[in-house]
């Protein structure tokens, strides 16, 4: 999987190893912004919310994945043309760059939210917004996207593969690790079909 510039990305090894140890016992060297993550006010925002702040009720629950498969970037615009249904708590982003993403090298031209669609976001009052690239906001963009999530008290998933994922209403499971005052965490994101 692709990490962003200037991470240290995933890294597993062997510290222990039966022939020599009895036991295997593996370390991961990563930050927690590596692959599927979720992230907190924190992140942008001098004192902002840490993760640990936010109540394990966001990140499980009902969730509209929502699909754009020839934006180059999302805008409010868009989102509003999309049908996001009233009440949706949680919204999943679907885009071109669900295709295969997860085994190429990093690249800046993935699609992202642009400040509006952020900003339609929080009028909305979703609680937790996710999209299928390592960033919510375009490359090389000023952080405001984030900023404007964050000062709504959005929790931002990123990294998702949602390239199995038909849009429509999902069940969506993505515990973030238990790091008091971190700014974000790794999540095994899971979505599960309704009967």
């Amino acid at each position: 999987m692709p990490s962003w510039p200037g991470s240290v990305g995933f890294r597993m090894s062997r510290s222990q190893s039966m022939d020599r140890d009895s036991v295997n016992v593996s370390r991961i060297d990563m930050d927690v912004h590596a692959g599927t993550h979720v992230e907190a006010p924190l992140h942008f925002i001098a004192g902002g919310h840490p993760l640990d702040e936010f109540p394990l009720s966001v990140f499980s629950g009902l969730a509209q994945v929502v699909q754009f498969p020839d934006a180059a970037a999302i805008s409010a615009a868009d989102l509003e043309d999309a049908g996001v249904g009233d009440g949706t708590e949680r919204l999943l982003l679907r885009t071109k760059n669900s295709n295969g993403w997860q085994r190429q090298p990093f690249r800046t031209n993935y699609v992202a939210l642009l400040p509006d669609a952020a900003a339609w976001i929080a009028e909305h009052r979703i609680r937790l917004v996710g999209i299928d690239y390592l960033s919510v906001q375009r490359h090389g963009d000023d952080p405001e996207t984030h900023r404007i999530l964050m000062r709504a008290g959005i929790a931002i998933l990123e990294g998702l593969d949602l390239s199995r994922a038909s849009p429509g209403t999902y069940r969506l499971h993505a515990f973030p690790l238990n790091f008091a005052h971190s700014e974000a965490s790794p999540v095994r994101a899971v979505l599960e079909t309704l009967p």
